[in-house]
């Protein structure tokens, strides 16, 4: 899959696919390629969708090899009391899908195309399990924003005690501290809006975020090119505002001006969303709907740690221990691997014998968050005299914390009520990890306590779960956020199948963090694979199934 076949790995690779004539293939070999062994390494998102893409295309001798013990990878829901039915979860993991959005001066809603994969494959999985009740997804609202939500920065409170709400501050300034900034950071920060938030930049990615990709790469930036310039080098080095200026515009962000401006077109497209769902019962929902049809092909706790290619046999061998105290290694062989764990385990694995391009090997070696929820007796904060119902816009300076989210489920139901009370990335994602668990779940206590007075302490009821991504053996990542460079000279390189191994995974896709990335990286990775195996007419049928809605020839 390259430029030469006609896919543009840059951007709408699904119309490349469309174009492929059909090769001649004897329907003896339909069958030999069918019978090929693959291993799918990771039974995350990614991994998923790549089953699904290849049972439906009549691939049967399929394996799935786990190194944890569930399915979903950073798909994680934390149940604090009870199931999914008991509605005290929070999600450690992601949590909601932006459906719609309304751009600024436009009455027109439009839908966010990407996202409609997770919509349509929950369709797919509901059908395939016949509605049975354990394993259905459905989805309800998120509310994202709320007026209500509380602004505890500088330590200001009202005479009530609490912080001002969102809407107060808006509303009246003397609620937030009068710091003067400089003209040239307020510049520098309103080109940052219009060029990232751009109505007609953040419509055209919600109608096709692929083509929104190449346009950025060609010409982003006014034709400079969207993954040439950091946004350190665009706006001290090209645009000349002082170091000073620059740095103060940029230092504050989770990268500090080292990465692209793509990241943020998504951002403010996703996140300035009119609608939202979520999954009712919590997104494990979605990965446990392959329970039934992957449970007995998939090997759990099986650790990869070595990935060798066979040229005689043309397969891969791969290698683990089923303890870490094992002195010899177990084997098993395939045909082709799908790679779908994070490029984060897999520069640890070792390659012997095995050269990959020096693209693909760069990109592998180069590709974190924090969060704490906690259970209290009652959902207090929505029997304010304004009530916070649901969303993440309760934000603080007290470092650590970042966003507080709400449960968006069951509003104004009695009971205990679960808080996800710290949600925080970069390097206080990484900092924090640092504490011993108890000591990161006091912090966050006290800082709840800090912005919604002694009720937290009172119905704190001592149950909480923390997930800090960097820290776990399976993961050691939250997300991708690639670097300035990468996705212009990275991208092209996934769509390459060298040693008969696939990559794929949200790392490999045009957004990250989202599980519809993760998705279209696992059918991308399988319609690479079909082709690969000259499977014209399969290929096709995936990218027309999945990739329909954006196909344009």
């Amino acid at each position: 899959m390259s430029n030469a076949s006609g896919i543009d790995a840059e951007g709408p690779w699904f119309d490349g696919v469309e174009l492929l004539k059909e090769k001649e293939i004897s329907a003896v070999n339909v069958k030999e390629a069918k019978a090929k062994k693959i291993a799918i390494v990771g039974a995350g998102m990614a991994g998923l969708m790549t089953w699904l893409c290849l049972n439906s295309s009549g691939f049967h001798n399929l394996e799935i090899l786990e190194a944890g013990q569930r399915l979903g990878g950073r798909v994680h829901t934390a149940y604090l009391e009870g199931g999914p039915s008991d509605y005290q979860y929070q999600e450690m993991g992601p949590m909601r899908f932006p459906e719609t959005i309304q751009l600024a001066g436009s009455n027109e809603t439009l839908p966010i195309n990407d996202m409609k994969l997770v919509f349509q494959l929950a369709e797919v999985m509901n059908q395939l399990n016949d509605g049975h009740p354990n394993f259905t997804v459905k989805f309800i609202p998120w509310i994202q924003n709320s007026p209500n939500g509380l602004f505890y920065y500088n330590g200001i409170k009202k005479s009530d005690g609490l912080p001002p709400t969102v809407a107060e501050t808006t509303s009246n300034p003397n609620l937030t501290a009068q710091v003067p900034v400089d003209p040239e950071v307020a510049k520098i920060s309103d080109q940052i809006t219009e060029i990232t938030c751009n109505p007609t930049t953040m419509a055209a990615a919600a109608k096709n975020q692929f083509t929104a990709h190449k346009a950025w790469l060609d010409s982003g930036l006014g034709g400079l090119g969207g993954d040439d310039w950091s946004e350190f080098a665009y706006f001290h080095n090209y645009l000349k505002f002082s170091l000073n200026a620059t740095d103060q515009a940029l230092r504050g962000g989770p990268y500090g001006g080292i990465e692209g401006l793509w990241d943020a077109i998504y951002d403010c497209e996703y996140f300035g969303a009119t609608a939202w769902r979520t999954i009712d019962g919590g997104l494990n929902q979605l990965p446990n709907s392959f329970y039934p049809h992957v449970g007995p092909i998939t090997s759990m706790n099986r650790a990869i740690a070595k990935a060798e290619f066979l040229p005689k046999s043309e397969q891969v061998q791969l290698s683990w221990k089923d303890n870490y105290t094992d002195t010899t290694f177990q084997n098993a062989t395939y045909d082709y691997v799908m790679v779908a764990a994070p490029f984060s385990k897999v520069r640890s694995w070792r390659f012997p014998n095995t050269v990959f391009d020096p693209t693909l090997k760069n990109a592998i070696a180069s590709m974190t968050y924090t969060s704490v929820a906690l259970q209290f007796s009652t959902r207090f904060w929505e029997h304010y005299e304004k009530p916070i119902i649901g969303s993440c816009s309760t934000s603080s300076d007290i470092p650590g914390i970042g966003s507080i989210c709400y449960p968006s489920y069951k509003p104004n139901s009695t009971g205990p009520g679960v808080m996800l009370a710290s949600y925080t990335s970069g390097d206080f994602g990484l900092r924090f990890a640092s504490l011993t668990e108890l000591e990161h779940v006091q912090y966050v206590l006290n800082a709840m306590i800090e912005i919604h007075g002694e009720v937290a302490r009172q119905q704190y009821t001592g149950k909480y779960n923390r997930r800090c991504w960097v820290l776990d053996p399976l993961e050691s990542v939250s997300w991708a956020s690639p670097e300035i460079g990468m996705h212009k000279l990275y991208i092209p390189a996934y769509f390459r199948t060298e040693n008969h191994m696939i990559f794929i995974g949200e790392h490999t896709s045009y957004t990250h963090a989202w599980i519809a990335s993760a998705l279209e990286s696992g059918i991308r990775g399988s319609v690479q694979l079909l082709l690969e195996l000259g499977l014209v007419d399969e290929a096709k049928a995936i990218t027309e199934k999945f990739m329909a809605r954006w196909i344009s020839v």
